[in-house]
């Protein structure tokens, strides 16, 4: 099974030294709904997650889901 990993979208953010806000204004949305996904309080839309990936450059949109058993994080 397959699990949306919320924190990697904070962990794009920190590595290009961005503020939530930053990266709120550049999604045209508020910095207070960015943390909100990153600590997956709220779901993203698929056009959202594009829209980020768009903004950062990524291609493989896999990186986004982790595997997991049982329910659990399979590191």
């Amino acid at each position: 099974m397959m699990k949306f990993d919320y924190g990697h979208l904070k962990r794009i953010r920190k590595h290009h030294s961005l503020r939530q806000e930053d990266v709120g204004k550049m999604m045209c949305c508020s910095g207070t709904a960015v943390s909100r996904a990153e600590l997956g309080q709220s779901e993203m839309s698929v056009s959202d997650l594009a829209r980020f990936a768009d903004i950062f450059g990524i291609k493989d949109m896999n990186q986004f889901f982790v595997k997991t058993i049982g329910g659990k994080k399979n590191d």
